[in-house]
């Protein structure tokens, strides 16, 4: 990330010269259609400028964040009460979308607009870590980091939708609790350096040291850290140990998870066996993915068939049958029980689990992926963790009565 200056001397609200003490930091995006930070930062830096002045825009063709403001200046970012106590972030829009009508807007390229959302929320990620950093902020604690649309929700800023509406209506996948979860392992991999054995995730948007495009199927998952020369690390096989790629990558690129503790007994149990999801819970997930024999988008934007099935499907991929989806679904299960497996020898999952709730677990990980059940389990016991599992609900930033359905029916199965 590189923040470039560019103070806004010229703007009444950097004059007036008022601090803030600062508690938390507001997400937004410019609600028109232009990519060029350089472009606001010269029409705002004016003594003319009377009501609007923030902490800094993040270019939506570089990712360079243009700070135009102190950070504990006063801004006039939000039109509310978060103005005194919250530093405010511009990201700039794609140039293919067209306003027409409040926060609607139709797309001319979205291939082109999601590579500058991308961009913007990535430079946001790691600017907000480190602000999070600088001023000792937890972005996990409730109204640390907000959008714009949550201000107004919490009474201290104007009605405005952004970022959400954006992400929403590309179909981003983006959200504000991913945000909130982002910054929190961007903050995380800054604060620890990568060593052997770490189990380490891959940046989203991450190539391998030589340059060379890295698959999704490896991005998604979690690797153990084979060795470390400076910068150059090297990644092993995944914690499920189904895959091998003993493959360099480099070492900003990577989210320090746990270290895996190969020498010590109690990281796994050998006695143990694996456990395997039951017909029931099979049904339980076949139930809520429902099967689909032609690919189309979930509500997230990904590219889906089958019973759920996301890696590698394009657009006019087909099934032949019924059986064969659920052929799949099979396969797939091998990995996300794999998933519960380790984190249940890697005491990841501190309580006991039987059947019923590693059917439960399973069902949870297929749907919203292993780094959540990290978040689930993770310091809970079991009523705990059936508890919290009715809190991951949030499509796009708002509640998905499918998933509530789905979640309160895990819940029942993990508690029965």
């Amino acid at each position: 990330m590189e923040i470039v200056q560019s103070i806004l001397t010229d703007n009444p609200c950097y004059k007036t010269g008022h601090k803030i003490e600062v508690h938390g930091l507001m997400l937004h995006s410019v609600g028109c259609n232009q990519p060029s930070a350089e472009v606001f930062v010269k029409e705002w830096n004016k003594h003319t400028e009377q009501k609007k002045c923030v902490h800094a825009f993040i270019d939506g063709v570089t990712g360079k964040v243009y700070q135009t403001l102190p950070w504990e200046h006063k801004g006039w970012h939000c039109g509310g009460a978060g103005n005194s106590t919250y530093i405010g972030v511009e990201m700039c829009e794609p140039s293919g979308i067209r306003y027409n009508g409040g926060a609607a807007f139709n797309c001319l390229d979205r291939s082109e607009a999601l590579a500058v959302v991308k961009r913007t929320y990535n430079a946001a990620v790691e600017l907000f870590a480190l602000l999070c950093q600088q001023y000792h902020l937890d972005p996990l604690k409730d109204g640390v980091i907000i959008s714009h649309k949550e201000g107004h929700a919490r009474g201290i800023a104007s009605a405005h939708e952004d970022p959400s509406h954006l992400w929403n209506g590309l179909e981003s996948g983006y959200t504000m609790d991913g945000f909130r979860h982002d910054v929190a392992l961007a903050m995380h991999r800054a604060e620890r350096t990568v060593q052997a054995n770490d189990v380490v995730r891959i940046a989203p948007n991450a190539a391998y040291y030589t340059g060379k495009e890295a698959p999704d199927w490896v991005k998604s998952d979690e690797w153990i850290v084979k060795s470390v020369e400076g910068e150059r690390v090297v990644l092993g096989g995944n914690v499920r140990g189904t895959n091998q790629i003993n493959s360099p990558f480099h070492s900003k690129d990577l989210i320090v998870v746990s270290h895996w503790e190969l020498e010590n007994p109690e990281s796994e149990d050998p006695k143990r066996p694996r456990m395997d999801i039951s017909e029931e819970g099979v049904r339980l997930i076949m139930r809520f993915e429902g099967c689909r024999l032609s690919a189309y988008q979930c509500a997230a934007g990904v590219w889906t068939i089958g019973y759920g099935h996301t890696r590698g499907v394009k657009p006019g991929d087909e099934l032949p049958s019924q059986e064969a989806a659920r052929d799949l679904l099979y396969e797939d299960l091998k990995e996300y029980t794999g998933y519960v497996n380790t984190y249940i020898e890697r005491k990841v999952i501190g309580f006991p689990v039987n059947q019923n709730q590693f059917d439960a677990l399973t069902s949870f990980c297929y749907n919203r992926g292993s780094g959540r059940l990290r978040e689930l389990v993770t310091d809970r016991d079991a009523p705990a963790a059936a508890e919290a599992m009715l809190s991951f609900i949030v499509v796009n930033g708002e509640i998905n009565e499918g998933l509530r359905r789905r979640r309160e029916a895990e819940r029942e199965l993990f508690l029965r």
